[in-house]
């Protein structure tokens, strides 16, 4: 007997044939129970295991409608809340053999790692509880992306958005703005981190069904009555401290050692003091050659480590959000918000 939860998330699958929507549900039940050993591990024994690679080999099975079922149950859980953040970032499938690479895996970081890439939107409440994927991107590189290193930042800026990988951000923000128009009784707030600070993302916010909060990496132009170019960090530095919050900062190891960024770097365990601020800005928009873009009109929330130690870059948090910030208890909050789920 399978498990009435295995029942209900399956419960509109559609694979073309009984048999695969019967082996769908067997495979799920079998994988949920012990998800970090392999297929062969977790199937019992040999009959089960050839089952579960001729279901994966079947050409009516792919990814949308494996995922599908599991998009509808995700809904029908969101449908009962009042509030859900939908969070989207990328993750690796690192698939990564020492001989013999494995069929339809790309390049991960154009050297010797080979996987796939999945972008997905998920929901959860408020607390942290998982509702499950409203939406999702799975793709692989079959050599080095046209956007690598090797180009400049203003080489890579004159591509147009459609014709790269970051356009996924754009689609799953659409997805949450989607899924918030279907379900009006249900108040939505994407969240995104760093790698989502793309001024195409930022435009296509407006006017759209659901809230968001992202974590800003670039010092943007924004619009101001001073003289000179004014910039997005040195404008909410302006603005009062709303409060001053000691936290615990977890001490970590740089994974590149030529990686120069600050938030890529090695650090020791220590408790940080934080100063919060908040201002709304304009953002000036860059230029595109396809296009031009709009101002973009936003509340900002800046947490900013005091007097950090020599030896170590300062801890910040800069986030951008459509939410109005009025007391410190919100900016907290958003903060907040972002440290866990961005």
């Amino acid at each position: 007997m399978l498990p009435d939860w295995v029942l209900e998330e399956t419960k509109d699958v559609h694979l073309g044939d009984q048999r695969l929507n019967d082996r769908m549900r067997l495979i799920l039940d079998h994988l949920s129970a012990a998800p970090a050993v392999s297929i062969p591990a977790a199937c019992e024994g040999y009959a089960q295991m050839a089952a579960a690679y001729r279901f994966f080999d079947n050409d009516k099975v792919h990814f949308d409608n494996v995922l599908d079922p599991h998009v509808h149950a995700s809904r029908r859980r969101i449908a009962g809340q009042e509030r859900v953040l939908l969070v989207q970032d990328t993750t690796e499938i690192d698939l990564t053999r020492p001989n013999q690479q494995v069929r339809g895996a790309g390049t991960l970081d154009g050297s010797s790692r080979f996987g796939m890439f999945l972008h997905p939107l998920m929901g959860f409440t408020p607390d942290g509880t998982p509702l499950g994927i409203v939406h999702a991107k799975v793709w692989n590189r079959e050599e080095k992306p046209q956007t690598s290193q090797s180009m400049t930042r203003s080489e890579r800026a004159q591509i147009p958005i459609e014709q790269k990988e970051s356009m996924r951000w754009v689609e799953a923000l659409r997805a949450a703005g989607e899924l918030a128009a279907q379900v009006p009784g249900t108040r939505f707030l994407m969240v995104a981190d760093s790698e989502s600070d793309i001024y195409e993302v930022l435009e296509e916010t407006s006017g759209a069904a659901c809230g968001y909060i992202l974590r800003a990496c670039q010092d943007r132009a924004v619009v101001s009555d001073d003289w000179g170019e004014a910039r997005l960090r040195a404008e909410v530095l302006k603005a009062p401290v709303l409060t001053i919050k000691t936290i615990a900062v977890r001490g970590r190891k740089a994974r590149i050692s030529t990686d120069q960024r600050s938030r890529r770097q090695s650090r020791n365990d220590r408790m940080a003091v934080m100063e919060v601020r908040s201002t709304r800005v304009t953002l000036r928009p860059p230029s595109r050659p396809d296009r031009t873009l709009s101002e973009v009109t936003l509340n900002v929330v800046l947490a900013s480590e005091v007097n950090p130690p020599a030896e170590e870059p300062a801890i910040e948090w800069l986030l951008l959000t459509s939410e109005p910030v009025q007391s410190a208890d919100e900016a907290l909050g958003f903060w907040r918000t972002t440290r866990c789920g961005g």
